[in-house]
C-alpha cells in the first residue's frame, strides 16, 4: 500500500532563495550585477547579498524586478516568503532530528533495538521507532523508561542461580512484549474464577490427544477468560511462562523453549495455578518461571506439584513410582505406555515427569514428545 504524502508535509532538503533565481535570470538575460544595481537604483553590494541569500528581497525590490525582468512582483514576495518558511522548517527538523538521537542513544542502552527491528516492531524512521518504544513501554520519556528498568533490573528472578544466564535488557524486553501483545487481545470473555476444574479437564485431553495443541489450547484458555500467547524467548532470557492480569483479564505467556508436549502441558498448568490462586487482579501482580531455577518460593513449588497433580493424583502417582522403583529406568518404556493408557495421560507427558520425578534425563524413548 503506497504511503499517502500531503504537501503541506514536504519539507525541502534546501530552501531556495530568490537570489538564485535573480542570478539564473542574469545569466540568462546576459546582464551584470552592476548593470542591474544600477537599473534598481541600489549598491552592487546590496545586489550580491541578495544574491547569496544573505538579504531578503523587499517589497520594493520585488515591484522594480517586476519592471526589469516582467516576473511579476508578486512571485518575488511568494518565493521570498517560501524561502523564509522552508528555513524555519528545516531548522525545526534539524533540532528534532538531533534530539531524536539524543533519545534513540539512550533508548539503545535499555532496548534491543536491533532485536526489535529483526522481528519488524520497529523501521528505519527514527521519529515512528521512539513513539513505538514508548508504546511498547508504557511510558512517555527516557526518564520513565530508565525508572522502569531500575526497579524491574532487581527483581529477584533476575538472580535465582548463579549457573543460568540472563540478560536484563532482554528480559525487560521480553516482558514488556509480552504486555504490549497482551494489550492487542481484548476480545476474550470475563475471567470465570470458579471453572478451574472443568478447565484442567479439557487441557488434559487436549494434551492427550496432542493435535493442533497450541491452538487448541489457546482457544480453550480464551473461552474461560484467560489471554494466551507463545512469545520466542530471546538471548538469555530462559523464561518458560509468565501469567500476569492486565486489565480484566489474566495472561499466559510460553515461549516454548522446549519443543516438547510434556514440557508445555507442565508449564501450561503450572501458570494455570498462579492464575488461580496466585495473582490478584492488578497489574503489579506476576509470576515468571525461569527455566532450571534453583527457588524457594512457596508460590513456585506450589504450582510444580499443582501441575504435577491436574495431570496425575498423588495415589496413582506414588503407585506408579512405587512400582517403577523396581524396574530399571531404561527399562520403563512399555510401563509407562501402560500407566499413560490407563488413566488417559499422553505418554510423552508421564515420561516427563519420570525424567523429573527421578533427576534422570538420559534415558532414550520412542514415545513422540514433540507439540502437533
Amino acid at each position: 500500500m503506497k504511503t499517502k504524502i500531503l504537501i503541506n508535509d514536504i519539507i525541502p532538503f534546501a530552501p531556495t532563495h530568490p537570489g538564485e533565481l535573480i542570478a539564473d535570470e542574469l545569466k540568462a538575460r546576459g546582464l551584470k550585477q552592476k548593470e542591474l544595481a544600477m537599473l534598481l537604483n541600489m549598491p552592487t553590494s546590496v545586489l550580491n547579498d541578495v544574491i547569496k541569500a544573505k538579504r531578503s528581497v523587499t517589497a520594493e525590490m520585488a515591484v522594480l524586478l517586476e519592471k526589469v525582468m516582467d516576473i511579476p512582483a508578486d512571485y518575488w514576495m511568494k518565493l521570498q516568503s517560501q524561502y523564509n518558511i522552508d528555513l524555519a522548517n528545516m531548522n525545526e527538523r534539524i533540532v528534532k532530528q538531533k534530539k531524536n538521537i539524543e533519545i534513540w542513544n539512550i533508548i539503545a542502552q535499555y532496548v534491543p533495538v536491533k532485536l526489535l527491528e529483526k522481528i519488524g516492531l520497529i523501521g528505519k524512521n527514527i521519529d515512528e521507532n521512539i513513539k513505538k518504544i514508548w508504546v511498547i513501554f508504557g511510558v512517555d520519556s527516557v526518564d520513565s523508561l530508565i525508572s522502569k528498568y531500575s526497579i524491574e533490573e532487581d527483581i529477584s528472578y533476575f538472580k535465582k542461580s548463579e549457573r543460568i544466564q540472563t540478560d536484563p535488557v532482554n528480559l525487560f524486553t521480553w516482558k514488556h512484549l509480552a504486555y504490549y501483545y497482551s494489550n492487542m487481545h481484548d476480545d476474550v470473555p470475563p475471567f470465570d474464577a470458579a471453572c478451574i476444574n472443568d478447565l484442567i479437564q479439557e487441557l488434559n485431553e487436549i494434551f492427550y490427544e496432542n493435535c493442533d495443541t497450541i491452538r487448541k489450547t489457546k482457544a480453550l484458555l480464551n473461552s474461560y477468560g484467560i489471554k494466551f500467547l507463545v512469545l520466542e524467548k530471546f538471548d538469555k532470557t530462559p523464561i518458560d511462562g509468565f501469567s500476569f492480569w492486565k486489565g480484566n483479564n489474566p495472561t499466559i505467556v510460553l515461549t516454548l523453549r522446549l519443543d516438547k508436549i510434556d514440557n508445555f502441558a507442565f508449564s501450561v498448568l503450572h501458570e494455570i495455578c498462579h492464575v488461580f490462586y496466585h495473582l490478584n487482579k492488578d497489574e503489579a501482580s506476576q509470576h515468571v518461571t525461569i527455566s532450571g531455577a534453583v527457588t524457594t518460593s512457596e508460590c513456585e513449588d506450589a504450582a510444580n506439584l499443582f501441575a504435577r497433580r491436574a495431570i496425575v493424583s498423588d495415589d496413582k502417582w506414588d503407585k506408579f513410582m512405587k512400582t517403577s522403583s523396581r524396574i530399571s529406568p531404561h527399562a520403563m518404556q512399555h510401563v509407562i505406555h501402560q500407566f499413560a493408557e490407563e488413566n488417559k495421560i499422553n505418554t510423552a507427558i508421564v515420561f516427563g515427569l519420570y525424567q523429573h520425578a527421578i533427576n534422570l534425563y538420559s534415558i532414550k524413548t520412542s514415545f513422540v514428545r514433540t507439540i502437533n
